[in-house]
């Protein structure tokens, strides 16, 4: 009994490997398909394949080229909440705020209502992450 429940423990794992694994992939076949899809200059498309990468933290080189490469067609609020997020889980604190600070005044730029309340947590949550 106790060896089956070792081996239903270790298929169980392996599976849950299999599909982590399977996820990773398709985030990233989903993000190259949107570049290679989008036009040249298509600087939301660059900026939401980054997005899906480092949402899922895979394929973080490539999500990195996208976003600048966005930011440098068009600065946008978009691309820049999503570098921040990228400096944010590579625990670059002043430049995850840096760029989160650059999406708001974007957003506020483009829509003096715009809801920045998201990125202010965000902030808030790397500031915490700073003092420990």
């Amino acid at each position: 009994m106790k060896k089956l429940k070792t081996t239903l423990v270790a298929l169980a794992m392996i599976a849950s490997v299999s599909v982590f694994a399977g996820g990773t992939e398709k985030t990233v076949e989903k993000a190259r398909d949107i570049v290679s899809n989008a036009a040249p200059d298509d600087y939301k498309a660059l900026a939401k394949a980054a997005e899906l990468c480092v949402k899922k933290d895979v394929n973080l080189t490539e999500a990195k080229a996208w976003f600048e490469k966005s930011i440098s067609i068009k600065e946008n609020s978009k691309a820049y909440e999503v570098a921040g997020d990228y400096y944010a889980n590579n625990d670059l604190h002043d430049k995850a705020i840096e760029y989160y600070v650059k999406s708001m005044l974007k957003a506020k730029e483009n829509d003096v209502n715009a809801d920045t309340e998201l990125l202010e947590s965000k902030i808030q949550k790397v500031k915490k992450a700073q003092k420990s």
